[in-house]
This record gives C-alpha cells, sequence and structure tokens, in this order.
C-alpha cells in the first residue's frame, strides 16, 4: 500500500507539472506574456494553438513509442521535452520563439499522461479506476495552484513578472521528473512485447473505434460550460464576482471528481458508472436552460465540475480494458487523437451557435444532445473486457 500511495503521489506531482503548469497555466499568463512582448490578439491565439497542436502531434505517437523504448523511458523524453519549453518561455523575446517553446510544451506534456496511465494500469489493473482518476485529478491541483501563484509572483516579484512564474514552473517540474526518474518502474508488462497478436485484434475491434467517437462526441463539447459559463452569467446580468466564485466551485469540485468515479467503477463497473457520469453531464447543460439565474448555475457547476472529469477517466478506462497491459498506451493514445480533434472543433463550433444560431441557450442545447448520443453510444458496449496479464 505504501508503494501504492508513492506511485500515485508521483503520478499527480508529474500531472500537476506536466499538465496542469505546461498547458493549462498558460490561459492564466497569457495576458501579462501579451503585454511585455507587445503580441497581438491573433498572435496569442496562435500561441495556444502552437500549444495544442505540440499536443495532437504527439498524444498518437505515445502508445508506439511505449511499445518501442518502454513507457517510463518516454515518459522521461516528455518530462524533459516540458522542462525545455517552460524554461525557454523564461527567455523568449517574441512570438515565434514563444511558438517553439509552447509547442515543446504541449509535445511534452501528451508524452507523459499516456506511458503514465500505461504504467498504472499495469501496476495496478485492479485498481485502475482509482489510480487513473487520482492521476487525472492532478490537472485541476496544477491549475489550482497556477491561479494561485502567478498573481502572487506578479505582486511580490514585479520585476521578474510573468517570466518568473515560468520560471518558478520549470524549476518545480525539473524537480518532480528527477523524482519520477528514481520512483517510477519499468514494469515488465509493458516492458516485454506481447506475443499473443492482441495489438491486431484490439485494432480490429469495433468496441474501440465505438469508445473513441465517444471520445471525439465528449471533446466536441466538454469545453463549452468551461469556455462559456461566465459570459452567459453576465450577459443575463450577474456579476463578474458572483461569476468568478461559481466558476471557481466548478474547479474545485473537478479535482475530487475523478477520483470519485474512478473508485466508483471499481466497484460497480466502468459501464454502469459511465452511463451515469454521461446522465449527469447531460443535466449539468440543461440546468442553465431550464433555470437561468445564480442558483441554476450553481447547480450545474457542481454537476459539470464533478462529472466531466469522471467521464474522461471513464472512457480512458473502457479503452484500457480492450487491450492487455503492453497495449494501454497504444490504446488510450489512439482514442486522445480523436479527443483532441474535437476539442479544437468544439469551441469554434459551440462560438458560430452563440454568435449565429440562438445564443448561449443553443449552445448549451447542443452539449446537451452531443453528452446524450454519447449516453446511448455507451450502453452499447457489453460487459467488462479487463484483460490482466
Amino acid at each position: 500500500m505504501r508503494n501504492f500511495w508513492l506511485f500515485v503521489t508521483t503520478g499527480m506531482l508529474l500531472i500537476v507539472t506536466t499538465t496542469g503548469f505546461a498547458r493549462m497555466a498558460y490561459g492564466i499568463i497569457l495576458p501579462f506574456m501579451q503585454q511585455g512582448l507587445s503580441l497581438s490578439t491573433t498572435q496569442s491565439g496562435l500561441l495556444g494553438t502552437m500549444l495544442f497542436l505540440g499536443y495532437l502531434l504527439t498524444v498518437g505517437l505515445s502508445g508506439m513509442l511505449s511499445m518501442r523504448i518502454g513507457a517510463k523511458n518516454v515518459l522521461l523524453v516528455g518530462g524533459c521535452l516540458v522542462i525545455l519549453g517552460l524554461g525557454g518561455l523564461v527567455f523568449v523575446t517574441g512570438f515565434w520563439w514563444s511558438s517553439i517553446t509552447l509547442f515543446l510544451a504541449g509535445a511534452g506534456s501528451a508524452l507523459v499522461y499516456t506511458p503514465l496511465l500505461s504504467i498504472a494500469v499495469s501496476l495496478y489493473p485492479k485498481k485502475r479506476g482509482t489510480v487513473m482518476g487520482l492521476l487525472m485529478s492532478g490537472a485541476g491541483i496544477g491549475m489550482l495552484f497556477s491561479g494561485l501563484l502567478v498573481p502572487f509572483m506578479l505582486q511580490q516579484f514585479p520585476e521578474l513578472g510573468w517570466r518568473g512564474a515560468w520560471l518558478i514552473f520549470a524549476i518545480m517540474t525539473i524537480a518532480v521528473v528527477l523524482f519520477a526518474f528514481w520512483v517510477i518502474k519499468q514494469p515488465q508488462a509493458t516492458a516485454e512485447k506481447d506475443t499473443t497478436g492482441d495489438s491486431n485484434v484490439a485494432w480490429r475491434s469495433k468496441k474501440l473505434y465505438i469508445i473513441a467517437g465517444m471520445y471525439f462526441a465528449v471533446g466536441l463539447v466538454y469545453l463549452i460550460p468551461n469556455l462559456y459559463q461566465t459570459s452567459y452569467m453576465k450577459e443575463l446580468g450577474i456579476s463578474t464576482a458572483t461569476a468568478g466564485s461559481i466558476y471557481a466551485i466548478a474547479g474545485i469540485v473537478s479535482i475530487g471528481g475523478a477520483p470519485f468515479w474512478g473508485m466508483l467503477a471499481d466497484k460497480i463497473g466502468v459501464k454502469k458508472a459511465l452511463i451515469a457520469a454521461l446522465l449527469l453531464s447531460v443535466i449539468g447543460d440543461i440546468l442553465p436552460i431550464m433555470r437561468e439565474n445564480t442558483g441554476g448555475f450553481i447547480l450545474s457547476s457542481n454537476i459539470w465540475g464533478s462529472s466531466l472529469g469522471g467521464v474522461l477517466v471513464l472512457i480512458q478506462m473502457k479503452a484500457s480494458q480492450q487491450v492487455s497491459p503492453s497495449y494501454v498506451a497504444s490504446a488510450i493514445g489512439f482514442i486522445s487523437i480523436f479527443y483532441a480533434v474535437g476539442q479544437m472543433m468544439g469551441p469554434g463550433i459551440a462560438g458560430w451557435l452563440i454568435e449565429y444560431a440562438g445564443g448561449f441557450k443553443m449552445a448549451y442545447g447542443f452539449g446537451a444532445i452531443v453528452f446524450f448520443i454519447t449516453l446511448l453510444l455507451s450502453t452499447v458496449l457489453k460487459g467488462e473486457n479487463i484483460q490482466e496479464q
């Protein structure tokens, strides 16, 4: 049990630094970077695109690389790329150098997350929900920590400014990656190549393609409440302070949401937990449409904040059940490509619906419909096909 919590703590710290700091903190630091580097709004948006592009181009490769050189080695390479990206941001002087460093940070984060899940499933196959949920909570912790640290740094060390925040993130990531090098061991299941032909069976499985389609659908609508809730509330005349507080509630409950759903899946099965989480996601999108007041948004924030992270974990768990531990990284990397494409398309579609097709209600309704379709797809996935080796 001591080894379990040592692994989980190390893994969570890796996600905090390589996902929370490398990918989530950009939005918090962006206004100060934009001012300091004299970037246009378009350039600032393109920097976010480069960050996302780095993730998209490497997430599909992470599984194949894990099979060739080992999941731990891929994880360490990813950690080094994140360190290069975060460290480089301390010294950037313009748009192009910023693009390169953010691309490296995004690429590195994908090369950490997927192999880490593969190692977790190999080490603790009977606790995969618990460990995967705890690891995913690291992203929320990283967001929360970034939100607290960046304003503090800017206030206490104005001479360092936003560069100081990236410097602290880089130093903390170096420490965590070195610690992970010492703590995390390469499991036998991922160190050796599988000789059962499981890889070919997996890629011919209709279930895996259904799961990939579900992950695409979730990626398409996952960010709608996250991106547009505050604007929706302000349009209704709710104060900025209230809107910010309600958004913070969603962030806080999201930290515990993923571990809760993962533990529940270990007890009642992934399929039942996934149906329940998707049903709550539908309700979370419908509530602001039905109740356009503070109470409706508070309920909605608690529901989507706690359930959406669970949906991601449960879909990843379902994918991991289709293959042996040797191919978990490949399976999760494969479906993550679909999720990333959906996540890339989703905000644009939602923005178009808000501007041209009926406002925020239409965007939220679109999200509810897509979640409901995903729920129907989840009922097609029969049984629990956990393969343990």
